[in-house]
């Protein structure tokens, strides 16, 4: 009797074993659309690569303000970091503050990235510049993905504050395993998108 009381309480519950396996179905999907991805900013760069070998254009100059913003989108990677970590400690006051940085910095390095536009445009380099065009639609794919991923936490925030508002149901909230699923998919997709960013802007700074 006593080894069956042990095994009913080590055992997980249905709902969680269902829930384990909803969401490691959805990482995988999201590992899939990663490599499409990477696959995809792989060929543009590569085509922009192949193009420029034969353009007698002068290189573009990558503008400070595009190195700001990658000070912007990794200290948001770190801010998710410890957005996971106050999340296991049910630390809900200072899980709340770190939600609320990530989605700031998010918006501040898409603000950062038209003001990089906008700065490259008024210099000179318009759409019918080589390297520029390539920079715009290469740059442009990523914030629009960028702005998926921000609409996704402007969701999830405001999906699961009201349960963040005192320490009775932050306790439930932090035993959900939905929720700790939902924001591991979260952080893989935005730390692909920081190092993909990384990527990219070596790339335009190395070729030109």
């Amino acid at each position: 009797y006593m080894e069956k009381k042990i095994l009913h309480k080590t055992e997980p519950k249905v709902y969680e074993q269902t829930i384990h396996k909803k969401y490691r179905n959805y990482k995988w999907l999201m590992y899939i659309s990663i490599i499409g991805l990477s696959f995809m900013f792989l060929s543009l760069t590569f085509l922009y690569f192949a193009d420029h070998l034969g353009t007698k254009q002068p290189d573009i100059k990558i503008l400070p303000v595009f190195y700001w913003n990658t000070l912007v989108l990794l200290a948001s990677s770190l801010f998710i970091f410890l957005s996971k970590k106050h999340f296991r400690e049910d630390n809900f006051t200072k899980y709340k503050t770190t939600l609320l940085f990530l989605l700031g910095l998010g918006i501040l390095f898409l603000v950062g990235q038209i003001s990089g536009w906008l700065a490259l445009f008024s210099a000179g380099y318009e759409f019918s510049h080589h390297s520029a065009a390539y920079l715009y639609v290469i740059s442009g794919i990523h914030a629009l993905h960028i702005i998926g991923g921000l609409t996704y936490l402007v969701y999830f925030i405001t999906k699961n504050w009201k349960l963040l508002d005192n320490y009775a149901t932050a306790v439930v909230y932090f035993t959900d395993p939905v929720t700790k699923s939902q924001l591991n998919l979260f952080s893989i997709f935005w730390h692909f998108l920081g190092v993909m960013w990384l990527y990219l802007l070596f790339f335009f700074i190395t070729v030109g």
